[in-house]
């Protein structure tokens, strides 16, 4: 979902939420210093599905999938926090500093070094802090410096120790400020509006296990191994990320060697790559909600009745079976949540198709009248045979329902006219439309401005009681009250009936069988350590 608008938790989890405010780096998973020998070689080549990057700095936290993985090699977070463990890179410790959870104190690791050889120190952090916290780089200050409409401020203590400070509590604080990738202050000069700074950014002197080597603009990303990398040498000499938006083209380049890995979005593809022992298949589940959003600017779609009524006639799990073709592309969803998620409600259950109360509750609500409007995005994966499928079952129930595949740019300017532009702008031309969410693997609030704020509920419904449990949720000084309030709005959304939940996907791919570890790390966007890659 666009970046500014948008299971039961164990005991073990809670532990985590804690040690990270608590400073706790025992638990440092892949963030650990390794004895990668560098030996073993080779080059992993990365496809992306698109023939442009804007920038091979990333300074801007929040992007498409495609470009994160453009950065990975090259840029360290500080820290990745999801539901099982904290893995420490850049930074060795976030503490609590005072009970209130709005000020903490967060250590870099010592010995750190940018590619051009400059010591990496809290300046870098405090100086990152800025530029995206700066509206000029991205129209709107960062939200992994903003929460809830509120910035924090970053103030060095020394080289190695920044202290944090936030307006209000925010419970994904830790994981929104842990992934951020920070850049070098000295090669910007200190200036904090560099998005027009080409010649800087495109040098992208980073952090990472791999250092910029070439870019082909339009073709490719070459990186080559940094060897005096902090965690050790990677095994691999070289990371490529390929600029192939054609997925057919893709396909063609992984047979003949060109690239190493596809990903794979239907079930005909999974089977042809499962059953050839040229490759390997991973699955990892990717932490995205696919969901069918109602237009609450729609008449129709302003009346509860109606919307209970499309909820009661669909069939997720025929939806999954038809769209996607089983569920290791995909698992039926529950609520708003993944399952990724810190504070997942898995005791409840998702909608259940009641056909006879759906009709009934359609003629009520006026839906058998006219024909609905349903739009979904050409450019994701499984939204056309979704819509077909949601088609076809809302015709039992005596709705029509006229489908309309559009282009990326122009599904967005539809799909969130209520508040695309900062002000409610109406767009009655649809009712239903598809779109994805992504969940980034931890606490939910890393999407509240999806689903709530005066802007959002004039285009999606959000309910009083919605934007009550987005708050205390979010706000909550511990773990236990989190979780709480967590379960409590999955359980209200639904109620609410302000979206239908369709898939959790999983990130399927297809890797030449010499490359191993692609999947010891599961979260997306994919390769979060490269060290993990070794080719045999």
């Amino acid at each position: 979902m666009k970046k500014r608008i948008v299971s039961i938790l164990l005991i073990a989890a809670m532990a985590m939420t804690m040690a990270v405010g608590c400073g706790s780096s025992k638990d440092s998973g892949s963030g650990d210093k390794q004895e990668a020998s560098g030996e073993g070689g080779g080059t992993f080549i990365v496809p992306i599905n698109t023939n442009t990057v804007a920038s091979l700095t990333p300074y801007n936290v929040y992007g498409a999938d495609d470009l994160l993985i453009a950065s990975a090699p090259c840029f360290d977070p500080l820290f990745i926090v999801t539901k099982d463990e904290t893995r420490w890179y850049l930074a060795e410790s976030l503490e609590a500093t005072a009970d209130d959870r709005c000020h903490y104190q967060m250590k870099l690791k010592d010995g750190l070094t940018w590619h051009d050889g400059e010591a990496i120190t809290a300046d870098d952090v405090v100086y990152t802090v800025n530029v995206l916290l700066d509206p000029a780089n991205t129209s709107d200050s960062s939200e992994s410096v903003t929460y809830n409409g509120k910035t924090i401020s970053a103030a060095k203590v020394d080289d190695l120790t920044v202290d944090i400070t936030l307006q209000e509590p925010f419970s994904a604080f830790e994981s929104e400020f842990g992934r951020i990738q920070i850049i070098p202050e000295h090669v910007f000069g200190g200036e904090t509006t560099i998005k027009d700074d080409t010649e800087n950014l495109n040098k992208a002197v980073g952090s990472g296990p791999f250092k910029l080597k070439e870019y082909k603009e339009g073709d490719s990303i070459v990186y080559e191994r940094y060897d005096d990398y902090y965690r050790g040498k990677a095994s691999l000499d070289q990371v490529v990320i390929k600029l192939m938006p054609d997925e057919s083209a893709q396909e063609a380049a992984l047979q003949s060697g060109e690239i190493s890995m596809m990903r794979i979005t239907n079930q005909t593809k999974l089977d042809k790559y499962s059953a050839d022992d040229n490759y390997t298949v991973y699955n990892i589940p990717e932490a995205r909600l696919n969901y069918m959003a109602f237009n609450y600017q729609s008449p129709a779609m302003k009346d509860l009745d109606a919307r209970k009524a499309i909820c009661l006639a669909l069939n997720v799990d025929d939806i999954i079976s038809g769209a996607y073709g089983s569920e290791e592309l995909a698992i039926p969803a529950k609520n708003f949540c993944s399952p990724e998620n810190l504070y997942y409600n898995d005791e409840m259950e998702g909608y259940k198709q009641n056909i006879e109360e759906a009709k009934k509750l359609a003629k009520k609500s006026g839906l058998t009248d006219k024909p609905l409007h349903y739009i979904y995005n050409t450019a994701r994966p499984n939204m056309k045979e979704t819509a077909q499928i949601v088609q076809q079952q809302l015709k039992e129930i005596g709705v029509e329902v006229e489908l309309e595949g559009l282009e990326g740019s122009e599904f967005f300017t539809h799909l969130f006219a209520a508040w695309i532009t900062g002000e409610t702008v109406e767009d009655t031309s649809w009712d239903m439309a598809t779109n994805g969410m992504d969940q980034l693997n931890s606490d939910p609030a890393t999407k509240m401005t999806s689903w709530r704020g005066d802007l959002v509920s004039n285009g999606f419904y959000v309910s009083d009681a919605t934007n009550e449990l987005w708050d205390k949720a979010s706000q909550a000084l511990t773990a236990e009250e989190r979780e709480q309030y967590y379960k409590e709005l999955q359980v209200q959304m639904n109620e609410d009936y302000a979206m239908y939940p369709m898939a959790n996907t999983n990130y399927v791919i297809a890797v030449r069988k010499e490359f191993k570890g692609l999947d010891e790390i599961k979260r997306v966007p994919i390769f979060e350590d490269y060290l993990k890659i070794t080719m045999e």
